[in-house]
């Protein structure tokens, strides 16, 4: 949170619920977008892309989806990977 924070994105929520998927973080973003972050830990970088499942990317599409109808405006999605030792890989602009 805190590298999201130091960019100066505002944390509206998390752990936010939709009927699609439950959102691990969600900001507003300096632009005043909104902003999913599905957050993964992870042991080995080269292992990240098998966290994230297409079923699992679905359900985010749809919760997008739902949140920007809702608040009428441009969601952004990033992946967080943390290792136990807290080091955060971020994927910025994911798509598909």
């Amino acid at each position: 949170m805190k590298y999201y924070q130091q960019k100066n994105y505002t944390l509206l929520g998390q752990r936010v619920k939709t009927p699609f998927a439950e959102v691990d973080l969600l900001f507003r973003t300096p632009q005043g977008h909104l902003l999913m972050v599905e957050v993964k830990t992870a042991n080995l970088s080269a292992f990240q892309s098998f966290r994230v499942s297409q079923r699992q990317k679905a359900r985010l599409l749809r919760a997008l989806q739902f949140l920007a109808a809702r608040w009428d405006m441009l969601v952004e999605v990033h992946w967080a990977f943390v290792t136990k030792e807290g080091e955060i890989t971020v994927f910025e602009d994911i798509s598909g």
